[in-house]
């Protein structure tokens, strides 16, 4: 059986296990949380129960954990880290490693990023030992190459499901960006490049039988792709932006089934993860490759466990310009005490600047659904149709 190195927060950078040759997926989660429920209560993120869930049933492909590396991004995280140890870490044969993550941002911010620098050192150092790996700088260039290749083919897809959003199912973009997390990138890449291709050529109009027929180098995984891609019908109905936790597949297809057109999200598992740019050359002058992976991750913009409250805001803003959004979902986990916290400060600004927003909260499945579709609806029909067609 593969053994894998299981991951869970955007923050938690790939490059470094790509570079010592270890092979890393991500967890996401689902609907059965049942293996969690002896080790972490049930008034806990439902993320990090179906995360612990996820990992102590193998991953959910027939890959079996060899370790974990967690973000001390909030306290869920902090236990996740503490259950694995308890269920699996015991007899020293399971890796688990609770990565330091500042809590200020920003290229700029200099002690953020050199505490940074110095917790992914460490990362490396006790990965190396435990993998029997040794550290290469042209190893670590290399993934950070195949790596920008995946992202930067991954925001050309946000790119044009921004564009036809009535073409594009949000939960099927979501499952190639989970997707993305889960396969080594070198395999990935061809994949993408093939998929993006393909519907480029295809132009602008429901043309997804001739971005099938365009299919090449993909293969059957890009023709998957495509087909979890394709969004059945067509909509003209308010555009919207997610933000807040990361929302479970069913309630992007319950928007759109409602007419809805998700063009933007701001979320851990969606193109949050598209996001950052590294350097990607030595200058001979023996720099600090951690430093700038460092730098690269924390100017990404903040997430809301950061305390970047203005900052954050005017991000979201300038996300809704660029999307043209009528409106903005905010979704939340119960009890994600940062997320519930920030919705609070994040509505006043909203209203203040005229944007509708929508609450949703849920315990991560899709129990729930039919209580939100009166809601989605009743907020869709606020909205109204685009004033004109993007």
């Amino acid at each position: 059986m593969e053994t894998v190195l299981g991951w869970v927060c955007a923050y938690t950078p790939e490059e470094v296990f790509a570079a010592l040759g270890i092979e890393s997926f991500r967890l996401c989660g689902g609907e059965n949380q049942a293996s969690a429920v002896q080790y972490l209560p049930v008034n806990l993120c439902p993320l990090a129960r179906a995360c612990l869930s996820e990992g102590l049933d193998n991953a959910g492909t027939g890959a079996s954990l060899s370790g974990v590396v967690l973000t001390a991004s909030c306290h869920a995280l902090v236990h996740l880290a503490n259950a694995f140890q308890h269920a699996r870490g015991g007899n020293g044969q399971f890796f688990v490693h609770l990565l330091d993550l500042p809590r200020t941002f920003g290229r700029e911010d200099d002690a953020a990023c050199r505490a940074f620098a110095a917790a992914l050192r460490d990362l490396a150092g006790r990965l190396g030992e435990f993998y029997g790996a040794a550290w290469s700088d042209e190893a670590f260039l290399t993934a950070i190459d195949k790596q920008q290749q995946v992202r930067l083919l991954l925001r050309e897809l946000y790119r044009m499901r921004r564009e036809r959003p009535e073409q594009f199912r949000a939960a099927g973009l979501l499952e190639v960006v989970r997707a993305a997390g889960r396969t080594r990138k070198e395999e990935l890449a061809p994949v993408l490049n093939s998929l993006v291709a393909s519907l480029q050529d295809a132009g602008s109009g429901d043309n997804w039988d001739s971005a099938q027929d365009g299919m090449q180098d993909g293969g059957p995984a890009a023709a998957v792709f495509l087909e979890h891609l394709r969004r059945q019908g067509s909509s003209l109905g308010p555009r919207l932006l997610v933000t807040g936790n990361s929302l479970p597949p069913a309630y992007f297809d319950l928007i759109e089934d409602l007419g809805g057109n998700v063009v933007g999200d701001d979320l851990c598992q969606s193109y949050r993860y598209c996001l950052p740019d590294t350097e990607q050359t030595l200058d001979g002058g023996g720099r600090d490759l951690f430093m700038t992976l460092a730098r690269s991750y924390l100017r990404r913009p903040a997430c809301p466990r950061m305390l970047a409250g203005a900052e954050r805001f005017a991000y979201l803003q300038a996300l809704i310009r660029e999307c043209q959004a009528q409106g903005v979902v905010y979704h939340t986990l119960k009890f994600c005490d940062a997320s519930i916290y920030e919705y609070a400060l994040l509505r006043n600004r909203f209203m203040e600047a005229g944007v509708p927003v929508l609450y949703l909260e849920t315990e991560y499945r899709d129990a729930g659904l039919e209580q939100a579709r009166t809601r989605i609806q009743a907020f869709l029909e606020v909205l109204g149709p685009p004033t004109e067609k993007y």
